[in-house]
């Protein structure tokens, strides 16, 4: 979907200066690397010139990606931004704490309250949390659960990884699944005027839904706009690094592939510790 739409947006931009799209001269890439890199991010960018590149060898063309003059283009584009990217806030321990309180007991606030627990439990993304089927919870002998998280951005095979969900969480999820009468299927679901939907959540709800929970907690808009479906696998992180958790296991119960991503979530605690340790 993605290299569609950023074809097509190339494609658009080609008819506007009367100059094809496909195949492209490596001189209308670059122009076109140009004259989007003063409203882009960094990594819509590079995603837009990767659209530009599959479809040329979608379509067996040569490939204008890899002349030096986009190549130029895109370095010089990519030297005049900054490369340290905006991260959601962290909801860690306290803060979900005080946006479970939050959740009244109707069928919203119970799929709320249940959805909050697990998110952070698991350290899910957003896509992930959203996919959750009753048929992917386990029960373990203490009362906790483990969730079988099928698939991923950087899991494209479905390998699937294991997620740990507490008791409390498990209790908040039978609660819900109880007053909902879900028995199969998805887990998050959508609710229309007081009845339970057969479609699951979309991701881009869970943001929106912990926005909600932080201002009925009576957060300030600040930390409520900086909240997203991300923040709960980042808080879960953080809260891990304060535990005293190494780095290799926090990747494993994220399912992380990268070091450096994680270590970008939980800098700031790091620093926090070491002035502590200082002081």
């Amino acid at each position: 979907r993605c290299y569609r739409s950023d074809f097509a947006i190339f494609d658009d931009w080609c008819l506007a200066n009367n100059v094809s799209p496909l195949p492209a001269a490596p001189e209308t890439v670059a122009a076109f690397i140009t004259a989007q890199a003063p409203t882009l991010a960094a990594a819509t960018l590079r995603r837009r010139l990767a659209g530009i590149r599959k479809v040329h060898r979608l379509f067996r063309y040569p490939n204008p990606a890899e002349d030096e003059e986009v190549l130029i283009a895109m370095r010089r584009a990519l030297r005049a931004k900054a490369r340290r990217p905006k991260q959601a806030l962290g909801l860690t321990k306290e803060l979900r704490d005080r946006l479970v309180a939050a959740c009244g007991d109707d069928l919203a606030g119970l799929r709320d309250r249940a959805l909050i627990l697990v998110g952070y439990d698991t350290m899910c993304r957003r896509s992930e949390l959203a996919a959750l089927c009753v048929e992917d919870l386990s029960p373990s002998a203490d009362g906790s659960r483990l969730a079988l998280i099928r698939r991923a951005k950087n899991d494209p095979f479905g390998d699937g990884r294991d997620g740990y969900v507490s008791r409390a969480a498990a209790e908040a999820l039978d609660t819900w699944t109880r007053a909902s009468r879900i028995t199969e299927g998805w887990l998050f679901r959508r609710i229309y005027c007081g009845r339970i939907g057969t479609e699951p959540l979309h991701p881009h709800s869970i943001g929106r839904i912990l926005k909600l929970r932080a201002h009925a907690a009576g957060l300030s808009d600040d930390i409520a706009n900086r909240l997203s479906g991300h923040s709960m696998r980042v808080g879960a992180a953080q809260d891990m690094v304060v535990a005293g958790a190494d780095i290799l296991p926090i990747m494993r119960s994220g399912g992380w592939k990268s070091v450096n991503v994680v270590a970008r979530y939980v800098q700031n605690v790091e620093l926090v510790r070491l002035a502590g340790w200082r002081g």
